[in-house]
């Protein structure tokens, strides 16, 4: 998978076809450094090496260039990435840098040098620049002014009170505060305490003795309390602290304030255990408490988060390193966390049944990530520390799930009345989520109709015809747990991973209903062989025990399925079928060619072929089928296998483990 910035860069390299492209021109393109353009680069490389007939080329003096081992493996290519007329927004790397300059303006310094900046977040001084003038005007709001002099730097003038205001706003109103208050479903706070007013504690006893603390840091803190306040009620202790604490008074008598005020909202008493917890949040940012753990260590975690998330693949799918706000979040919480955790001090967590029930994929995926760093080689995670970590990723993934919007395709009978009120109720049940891109009636249906579509959301049946993408079936009404299924499978196309036991308790139910499709009477191995031969022996195989028309229908309404959008799914497989039920069962032929067949004007490489009908009675689990079908066009591996393989037992054997 390609970032933004790297699907720019190709679009780039594209669109100049046979030149050299510099990296310098690149890097005008995109409005950054050359360094930062020469690291996209690597990671295009590293990708291209997975990716079948397509090279990064580089050639010293003169730059790079895409090559293709031909004319349809550069159209399939372009076609697969989006990268004709594409415009990239780039709104979630600018967001990050303005939370970076805000975060040192803010937290970190009084003043920092331009140039410095410029080099630290890889862009150009003219890109900076422009940066500055909107960060400007948002601090206008607040009677906050940026201030700029000559061997000094940059820093912000104006009273304490508007920057807190200004914090508390930009800052702490953050999707990682909003997923800790909106999706976790038990009351944290007391009603008269909630998790905006114990920022504002927070914050003003920390400003109030100049703890330049990060926002980062804020978060973890306040989340951090809001827990304690949960364990303090649920009557659970916490183990006292082993280490001195004497030197950092500053610390403790700020964290001795802030559960001051909370007590006196809540009317609930801290033992002295919970003060020493929090002042080590506090004091994150300085010398840490054991004798071999610096601040230094703050770098080694973070690159040891990002080689965990590298080994592991987890970024092809989630592109969580290029997420600052999570890594900067993780890497904080993990600075304290091994503290702890050297000096034995485990800490439970109210939240981690609610964590575990409700968000089972990512607390085991988190899991994944922690167990496979080396910074925790040493050390067993409990459950309890595995859930306050998979607080952070669940809101990278709602952060994602808000910035990725899905282009529907909304289907009704006419095209007319019921299928406005179809567009309105999706626009009003999805908001901000999805783009209704057209409103179609039936036998509107055509294959441009169906360019760039995420999904289909249709009022009419479709259950007889296969899209290369997913089709809803719902009322014009657009019913609750019609709206449910669709937000789950919004989350599902987002997240793509489901975690190891939620597979295993479906794979075996699963696998039984395979078989039920499938045949080693409809399964064909074959040298070579034409595009005609080839469909006429798979409509043979499926035509046993049907009627005496079947062949002949099945053939019509094969070409008719065809006029709406090609059935090709990738390079290598193409999937015919029906666009009406002829069969009385459903069922799927397959042939694996050894060569490749030429299918139709654009794809000429075609080895694996799925036929299937389905039944005049319904098709409900046949959409298994297809979704297997689906996984395997992203498996350029088990591809390989496929075309290797000698029997039907090895074939289904490598269908059922996709």
């Amino acid at each position: 998978m390609f970032s933004n910035k790297e699907k720019k860069i190709l679009q780039i390299l594209v669109e100049e076809k046979e030149n050299f492209v510099t990296s310098k021109k690149l890097a005008a393109h995109l409005s950054c450094s050359d360094r930062t353009i020469r690291n996209h680069l690597k990671c295009i490389s590293t990708e291209l090496e997975f990716i079948e007939g397509v090279n990064l080329c580089s050639k010293q003096g003169h730059g790079y260039k895409l090559l293709f081992r031909d004319q349809n493996k550069k159209q399939s290519f372009i076609q697969m990435y989006d990268l004709v007329n594409h415009t990239i927004q780039n709104d979630s790397d600018v967001e990050e840098r303005y939370t970076v300059i805000l975060n040192k303006l803010l937290f970190e310094h009084e003043s920092i040098l331009f140039d410095d900046l410029a080099d630290e977040l890889y862009v150009s001084r003219s890109t900076l620049s422009h940066d500055f003038k909107i960060i400007r005007k948002m601090l206008d709001e607040y009677n906050l002014k940026i201030e700029s002099r000559a061997n000094k730097g940059v820093f912000i003038l104006g009273k304490e009170s508007d920057k807190r205001r200004f914090i508390m706003n930009y800052f702490l109103g953050s999707q990682f505060l909003k997923t800790v208050q909106r999706h976790i479903k038990m009351d944290v706070l007391d009603q008269n305490l909630n998790l905006e007013s114990l920022t504002r504690i927070v914050l003003e006893e920390c400003r109030e003795d100049n703890l330049k603390l990060s926002d980062f840091v804020l978060q973890n803190l306040v989340v951090h309390i809001a827990l304690a306040i949960q364990r303090v009620k649920s009557g659970f202790s916490v183990p006292a602290i082993g280490t001195k604490l004497e030197k950092y008074s500053c610390e403790r008598v700020v964290a001795t304030r802030i559960l001051k005020r909370v007590k006196e909202i809540i009317g609930i008493a801290f033992p002295d255990q919970e003060i020493d917890y929090i002042t080590l949040h506090l004091i994150s940012k300085r010398q840490m408490l054991h004798e071999n753990f610096h601040v230094d260590n703050r770098e080694f975690i973070k690159q040891d988060l990002l080689n965990s998330l590298s080994s592991l693949k987890i970024d092809d799918i989630y592109h969580f390193s290029s997420d600052l706000r999570l890594i900067e979040g993780v890497v904080t919480h993990l600075l304290t966390l091994k503290v702890r955790l050297l000096n034995e001090m485990g800490l439970s967590n109210p939240l981690l049944q609610e964590i575990k029930s409700q968000y089972e994929d990512v607390f085991y995926l988190t899991e994944k990530i922690l167990n496979n760093m080396s910074f925790f080689s040493d050390v067993k995670l409990t459950d309890d520390e595995v859930a306050y970590v998979s607080l952070h990723f669940m809101a990278a993934l709602e952060r994602y799930k808000e910035n990725t919007k899905f282009n529907v395709l909304a289907i009704c009978a006419t095209g007319f009345g019921a299928a406005q009120m179809l567009k309105n109720r999706l626009e009003t049940e999805f908001n901000h989520r999805i783009h209704v891109v057209d409103v179609v009636g039936f036998y509107e249906l055509t294959k441009d109709k169906l360019e760039n579509i995420d999904f289909i959301v249709s009022a009419v049946d479709l259950s007889n015809l296969f899209f290369s993408i997913p089709v809803f079936k719902v009322s014009v009404f657009l019913k609750p747990n019609e709206v449910e299924e669709i937000k789950h499978a919004m989350d599902h196309m987002i997240q793509r991973n489901k975690s190891y036991h939620s597979y295993q308790a479906v794979r075996k139910s699963f696998e039984e209903k395979l078989k039920l499709f499938f045949s080693e009477s409809r399964f064909f191995i074959l040298k070579t062989g034409k595009r005609a031969d080839i469909e006429q022996l798979l409509i043979d195989s499926l035509a046993v025990d049907e009627t005496i028309q079947f062949k002949k229908d099945f053939l019509n309404f094969l070409r008719d399925r065809e006029k709406l959008s090609s059935v090709v799914f990738s390079d290598k497989i193409a999937v015919p079928h029906p666009i009406q039920a002829v069969g009385k069962q459903a069922k799927v032929a397959v042939a694996i060619c050894k060569e490749e067949v030429e299918w139709d004007n654009v794809s000429n490489q075609i080895q694996i072929i799925f036929m299937i009908s389905p039944s005049v009675y319904g098709n409900e689990e046949l959409k298994l089928v297809t979704e297997k079908i689906i996984a395997l066009t992203e498996k350029n591996e088990i591809q390989r296998e496929l075309l290797h393989c000698k029997d039907f037992i090895t074939f289904i054997t490598l269908l059922e483990s996709l």
